[in-house]
């Protein structure tokens, strides 16, 4: 491993807690699924350049056809199947592999306000971590927590995931669609839920192992949301999400350009074992906080004044949940760094 790729030993799994077999079944399963994704999408790009008349037009060309004009379901309400999200062998291999869980009891005035006919949230979950890796499997279990509103969630994922042949098929199947302001007002206007991860890209690339970071401070775009829709925001954060791979500085200038300009993100990561495609087996805890009233003066019209306010009352709810839980956690030492 290069040195300048962070080896902070804190909160890596407690293996004695999980069974051998686990750990081996998930590290076999999670990476024959990367790896089955990663040849796929070489299989289509590459072999549609060294083979045209084939690859390309029976291959490449019929899938974009699909993809692009369709089956356009991320613009629309997206294909959730919760079956698939609860009940699929691979997603609940991973759950076990991680240790996934939702932190109990989840706060009453939640649960309260879940009760309620036609409720809806926007879940702002934090940190995004290398890749995520915790937020498919976390569909199947949002139950343990909103067991009304579960089935309605969607959550907004960058345009390019559905672009990639099995990543799109298994995110749209867990409640994704497409992160642009007009699908997430669709689903509000809807009567659904959504969760989104605001710190992105720009959080995604400065991950770091061994670090609680999270990028919100210019992040306003989803209060002003849940403002114009009079929605409430709920604070969530999932511990050991940044220590899933052990990443790397290495380029950080280009890759950070690459997502200012391009949206890009390349996090430069190994997992379990050394293995980049593989997260550690880190427990992994989904903490919810209070739900955080949305209520602007004119309805539907939130002013700047507004929405900073109710912005500055999130980071401080966001960190207070951090501080709340870390030591119960297992993260006593570690300072939440908001930028």
């Amino acid at each position: 491993m290069p040195k300048s790729i962070s080896t902070t030993n804190k909160k890596i799994g407690n293996e004695k807690d999980q069974s051998l077999a686990d750990i081996l079944t998930g590290f076999v399963v999670i990476s024959c699924l990367f790896l089955s994704i990663v040849s796929l999408s070489l299989f289509l790009v590459i072999g549609s350049i060294k083979d045209p008349k084939t690859i390309g037009l029976f291959g490449l060309l019929p899938y974009l056809t699909y993809t692009l004009f369709l089956r356009r379901d991320e613009l629309k309400d997206g294909n959730h199947w919760p079956s698939f999200s609860k009940h699929n062998f691979v997603l609940n291999i991973l759950r076990r592999y991680l240790r996934l869980s939702i932190q109990q009891p989840v706060p009453p005035e939640l649960l309260s306000l879940d009760s309620k006919p036609n409720a809806q949230v926007v879940l702002a979950v934090f940190p995004h971590g290398a890749y995520s890796d915790y937020r498919i499997a976390m569909d199947g279990i949002l139950d343990q927590a909103i067991p009304n509103m579960a089935d309605k969630v969607r959550t907004l994922a960058a345009t390019s995931m559905f672009r990639i042949p099995i990543v799109r098929e298994i995110g749209m199947w867990t409640g994704c669609v497409d992160a642009s302001r007009k699908v997430a007002e669709r689903q509000l206007e809807h009567g659904r839920s959504i969760l989104v991860l605001p710190g992105g890209e720009a959080e995604q690339i400065q991950s770091q192992h061994g670090k609680e970071l999270v990028y919100v401070e210019k992040r306003k775009g989803f209060i002003k949301l849940a403002l114009r829709y009079n929605t409430p925001v709920v604070p969530v954060y999932v511990f050991g999400a940044n220590d899933l791979y052990h990443t790397t500085n290495i380029g950080l200038g280009w890759r950070s350009w690459l997502v200012k300009n391009m949206g890009i993100a390349i996090p430069l990561t190994c997992g379990k074992w050394g293995w980049p495609i593989c997260p550690v087996n880190v427990e992994t805890t989904i903490v919810f906080g209070k739900p955080i009233d949305m209520k602007c003066k004119e309805s539907g019209k939130p002013t700047d004044a507004e929405v900073q306010s109710k912005h500055r009352e999130f980071v401080i709810a966001l960190e207070k949940l951090f501080n709340d839980n870390k030591m119960a956690l297992g993260y006593g030492d570690r300072k939440l760094e908001i930028i």
